[in-house]
């Protein structure tokens, strides 16, 4: 009879071999981006949009047609990862719907946990009080490539770079000029009940009908969500 030989190792060597694994996992942890409330979630069926909702206005943030028939309202983070996810997708919806589709941008800075966050949507806005419409998004364009950078002296650059009045823009980020706008626009979406972001709100200016793209989600499921409210 042939014996069965085992394999067991000494407690120091275990101790050592359990330490390289978590110290693996927590390296593992520190580089992966960390998902919001709204990262993932079940598509719900459509509804009428919630009156606490303000339509979309001349006063929004737009890119695409002001007069196309769906609108999706993102309620958005300049730090949120998954913002920077989504974003490209957003653009790409409205860029082949040839008008049919815009997209609306609302401020969501989650602060306790992006640090940057609320800061960014200030310098936003006071870029957008000088530029317009077109300085907003050459502001989200550029943060959302280079997401990594994102500090006040970027955020600073991209306003000088852009051709902003820096007197006028420090003045109004020192002062924080717009921060109740941008509270307006994060009471608006948690009292729908968006706790994380992206949170888009899919909307029919016809029928009224509603729904939301709830996270991140890849380029087909978002456009399940937007076929769902037409």
């Amino acid at each position: 009879m042939s014996e069965e030989k085992s394999f067991k190792l000494s407690p120091s060597a275990a101790i050592l071999i359990a330490g390289i694994i978590i110290a693996g996992a927590i390296v593992v942890t520190r580089n992966s981006p960390q998902p919001t409330a709204a990262a993932v979630g079940n598509v719900a069926a459509p509804s009428a949009l919630p009156s606490t909702v303000r339509k979309p206005s001349a006063s929004d943030h737009i890119v695409g047609s002001p007069t196309a028939p769906i609108v999706l309202i993102e309620y958005s983070d300049f730090q949120c990862p998954y913002c920077e996810v989504i974003y490209p997708t957003l653009k790409k919806i409205v860029d082949e719907s040839n008008g049919q589709i815009s997209l609306v941008y609302r401020q969501f800075p989650l602060t306790s946990i992006h640090p940057q966050a609320n800061p960014a949507a200030n310098a936003a806005e006071c870029i957008a009080a000088q530029l317009g419409n077109d300085g907003f998004w050459k502001y989200a364009d550029a943060v959302f490539k280079n997401q990594s950078q994102l500090s006040a002296s970027y955020s600073a650059q991209l306003a000088k770079e852009f051709g902003a009045n820096m007197t006028t823009y420090n003045q109004c980020v020192a002062n924080s000029t717009y921060q109740k706008n941008i509270d307006a626009d994060s009471q608006e979406v948690q009292g729908i009940g968006g706790s994380g972001t992206p949170y888009v709100v899919v909307l029919n200016t016809k029928s009224g009908k509603a729904a939301v793209i709830p996270g991140a989600l890849p380029y087909t499921q978002a456009m399940q969500v937007i076929k769902s409210v037409q």
